[in-house]
């Protein structure tokens, strides 16, 4: 069962790949650098530079989500919506609907830096403060495709969205902890060397 379930997954993935390449170079080439950037290679950048790449970087990112959710699809007939909770996951999951598992994934992953880049941005953005704005950006979104006919208006996208906002604002709580912690290492170290004399 568990076999049959990652041989699956494995398929599921790289199908996802294939059809959706520009999306994930793009991803981790934008969050792969960020990361790299600002946390690990040059943890002591100054702040009014940190900030400055912060805020370029969500530009960027913001510049990508009207890419990939506005910017390539064609106008249709008709104002779309869907406003059923979880339909697109039970079509996935049940359903076997391969396309809309991918949809799913993309607007997770499309938002994941704006839950980190928020942070910067915006110094120390709160879990409630990026929830609201991720949400209403998401919202923004699907509002727009609605009115100009050019998507599907879903909660689910909007759900989606939201989740993999989150999910970036939980990564850069993760690996910002052990880098606060080897900045201030020399400093601890400093004071137990006085505090001996």
């Amino acid at each position: 069962m568990l076999q049959e379930f990652i041989a699956k997954a494995i398929w599921f993935l790289k199908i996802y790949y294939v059809e959706n390449q520009l999306l994930v170079q793009f991803l981790l080439l934008f969050v792969i650098t960020y990361m790299l950037l600002m946390y690990w290679l040059n943890p002591r950048l100054s702040p009014v530079l940190r900030k400055v790449l912060a805020i370029f970087c969500l530009l960027v990112e913001l510049a990508g989500i009207a890419y990939f959710t506005l910017g390539f699809r064609e106008i249709g007939t008709s104002h779309r919506y869907e406003l059923e909770m979880f339909w697109s996951y039970k079509k996935w999951i049940f359903g076997g609907n391969v396309e809309l598992g991918m949809e799913v994934i993309n607007n997770i992953a499309l938002f994941f830096p704006l839950g980190f880049l928020l942070n910067d941005a915006l110094k120390k953005a709160s879990f409630w403060k990026v929830l609201m704005l991720s949400m209403f950006l998401s919202i923004a979104v699907e509002s727009t495709q609605l009115v100009y006919k050019i998507g599907l208006f879903e909660l689910d996208d909007i759900f989606n969205n939201t989740v993999g906002a989150m999910a970036g604002w939980c990564l850069f709580h993760i690996l910002r902890s052990p880098v606060r912690n080897r900045c201030r290492m020399p400093k601890k170290r400093r004071r137990y060397a006085q505090a001996r004399l």
